[in-house]
């Protein structure tokens, strides 16, 4: 999962569109957070506020890096 997370993150801060196959999404949440796939079973949520940052929220399987 590490390797996935660094190779997400890098993707993110890159210039380069990301792969439809990330399914990187706007979540339907108050505040700017999004949701990225790392792997079959894994998701990345995180938020981005107005500065550019890339805050990491969760990291976990899929349903649980939902509850927020």
């Amino acid at each position: 999962m590490k390797a996935a997370l660094a190779t997400v993150l890098d993707e993110l801060v890159s210039d380069t569109p990301m792969s439809p196959g990330r399914q990187h999404k706007k979540l339907q949440l108050p505040g700017d957070f999004y949701s990225v796939r790392l792997s079959r079973h894994y998701r990345l949520v995180y938020v981005r506020p107005e500065d550019g940052l890339i805050l990491p929220y969760a990291v976990g399987p899929h349903d649980e890096a939902y509850d927020i």
